[in-house]
């Protein structure tokens, strides 16, 4: 049972397929509106792990309900909880998706995005997440923009646990110039039912004007030292003040944001300090927010 229970969601699921229509905003991303659908209560714009269950001819009454509204909200009146429902052989993980269902000719099923043509900067969401493993993550984002079921930006990221409602500010990459056409966000609680992640205000922020984010005068900005023993890099950026001078984020591997700077003075060009002393050793991304656009750079502590 808990083979094609998991078969099933990861078929519908991945990859999220695209659907060319007009634009549209994020439906619903505070959880304030909810409906009965299939025999329970689901957030308006949003699909649940009942909901896919219910599309390819589950019994309704025999659909573990995985997501559900709760009152301990960040912002607003409610929050959804995402819990996989059930154990062993019946468990079932628990999925929330902007999306809609299709059936095609050949009676297979797919979710595809809704309409959807901006290119925003970043993907921010309020969260808790609670586990049997506080060191482990146990809950994941997926977010894809699409044009005619070519990517053209992505987001994959894992999400630790936290006991109190964490901003998460994740920037998309982009990999291709095209104008999306459909989005599809998924979000993931799942491996054990001792995994509760509370999600709210999930919005859209920010405009990628570039090509794609991180192309922006490539060679112009220099990052040294990278990798870092000891936590301080220096950007420069001869040719061009502007870039090594720009307002800037830097977020770790899981999406949260761990500085923040404002735009620096043009004399900071020639070596602009980055101070990241006292951060874990691993992988964060550094966003520089220029006229021209977004110049995204990898940055490494060992």
């Amino acid at each position: 049972m808990k083979t094609k229970l998991f078969s099933i969601l990861v078929a519908l699921v991945l990859p999220l397929a695209a659907l060319a229509q007009t634009p549209t905003t994020l439906l619903n991303g505070n959880f304030e509106s909810w409906e009965t659908r299939n025999g329970a209560e689901n957030p308006v714009g949003w699909l649940t792990s009942g909901d896919l269950l219910a599309f390819v001819g589950f019994p309704i009454e025999l659909i573990p309900r995985a997501v559900s509204k709760v009152t301990d909200a960040h912002g607003g009146s409610f929050a959804a909880r995402l819990q996989g429902a059930g154990s062993g052989e019946s468990f079932l993980p628990s999925l929330l998706l902007k999306g809609s269902l299709q059936s095609s000719a050949q009676n297979d099923v797919k979710v595809v995005g809704i309409p959807f043509t901006g290119r925003p900067a970043r993907l921010q969401f309020w969260y808790k997440l609670t586990s049997s493993n506080a060191t482990v993550a146990s809950a994941s984002i997926f977010l894809k923009l699409t044009n005619n079921a070519d990517s053209v930006a992505v987001i994959l990221s894992s999400l630790l646990p936290k006991a109190t409602y964490t901003l998460a500010d994740i920037p998309l990459r982009y990999i291709s110039g095209l104008q999306p056409d459909s989005m599809g966000i998924q979000f993931l609680a799942g491996s054990t039912n001792n995994n509760i992640l509370l999600l709210d205000d999930v919005q859209l922020v920010g405009t990628v004007t570039s090509a794609r984010a991180g192309t922006t005068a490539p060679a112009a900005l220099q990052v040294y030292p990278n990798p870092s023993a000891s936590g301080e890099f220096s950007l420069a950026s001869l040719t061009d003040a502007a870039l090594a001078t720009a307002p800037l984020t830097i977020t770790n591997a899981t999406g949260r944001q761990v500085l923040r700077q404002g735009a620096a003075p043009a004399s900071a060009a020639a070596g602009r300090l980055v101070d990241l002393r006292g951060q874990r050793g691993g992988v964060y991304l550094l966003r520089l927010e220029t006229a021209a656009g977004p110049i995204v750079r990898k940055l490494v502590i060992q």
